[in-house]
């Protein structure tokens, strides 16, 4: 389930259950502070009894959805019962077809690494898609400066010279670009459409299963490779760009001085060649 706004006492916080293997987890945070409640499948159920002791045969999968969807909103009354640094407890009752339902939540403060696990990473993981996702358009748009080279090569003429574009240059792009903020806040932004959708993206990749001294290590080296796989791919890219550059403004030669290649081009052949193969082995 995707994070979900609430406000508790006019402060403002995201709530998100998640069910793993046994273990039910309820989870909120204000990107500060994060409290957690993690309930084994037995221990869920004897909640469940405990909080309507009246009711019988409740099905954890369907509650669960009523707790999701009735957690935050107005037909539903949600009261902070205590509130510290250290937990958080809170009383949820609702109506579900007419059957008055409660849950009372008994969230604890979250660690550092589970602050890390539920939030941190997932934000890191977002920025590494963000970039893949950044590097996947530049190359649609040098692909699409190819084509165009392609169709000024055989003198194509453009009508209209307004809609003429220069060379995308990446180096040039980081240069003259503008930083603008979208007004939003961290909980605005993390619950918008376009973040959710980086986030299932990121949940999609393979995660890195090699720990060492409690993952710490282990997150530290897998960002410095990365790092340097980025500017080692960067610098490979740039020269194949700067021969693509090239190999369009060159003049178009008759069919016999084509056949004449210099010792210079011979060796500017092999180089691009060379450089293809390892683009591909990235």
């Amino acid at each position: 389930m995707d994070w979900k706004e609430v406000k508790l006492n006019d402060e403002r916080f995201l709530y998100k259950c998640q069910k793993k293997e046994e273990v039910t987890r309820f989870i909120m945070h204000n990107t500060i502070v994060m409290y957690i409640e993690e309930l084994t499948k037995e221990e869920f159920q004897k909640k469940a009894t405990e909080c309507n002791p009246d009711i019988e045969d409740l099905e954890e999968d369907d509650l669960i959805e009523e707790l999701w969807n009735n957690f935050g909103r107005t037909t539903s009354n949600l009261e902070v019962e205590e509130k510290t640094e250290d937990c958080l407890k809170m009383k949820l009752s609702w109506d579900s077809d007419g059957i008055p339902l409660i849950w009372k939540f008994q969230f604890r403060r979250a660690t550092a690494d589970e602050f890390h696990e539920h939030l941190t990473s997932k934000l890191f993981n977002v920025i590494d898609v963000m970039l893949s996702g950044q590097q996947q358009l530049f190359k649609i748009i040098r692909d699409k400066d190819i084509e165009l080279g392609e169709y000024k090569g055989v003198n194509v003429k453009i009508t209209r010279p307004h809609l003429i574009t220069k060379w995308f240059e990446p180096s040039k792009y980081f240069e003259t670009f503008q930083a603008e903020s979208t007004g939003k806040s961290g909980l605005e932004t993390i619950t918008s459409d376009e973040i959710k959708n980086y986030m299932k993206a990121a949940d999609c990749l393979k995660e890195d299963k090699s720990t060492s001294n409690g993952g710490a290590y282990s997150l530290a080296t897998s960002s410095m490779v990365r790092q340097s796989k980025f500017k080692r791919k960067q610098k490979l890219q740039k020269e194949r760009m700067d021969l693509q550059k090239a190999c369009l403004e060159m003049p178009v030669h008759s069919q016999a001085t084509k056949r004449k290649i210099t010792s210079e081009q011979s060796k500017r052949a092999l180089k691009k060649a060379a450089l293809t193969k390892k683009l591909q082995g990235l």
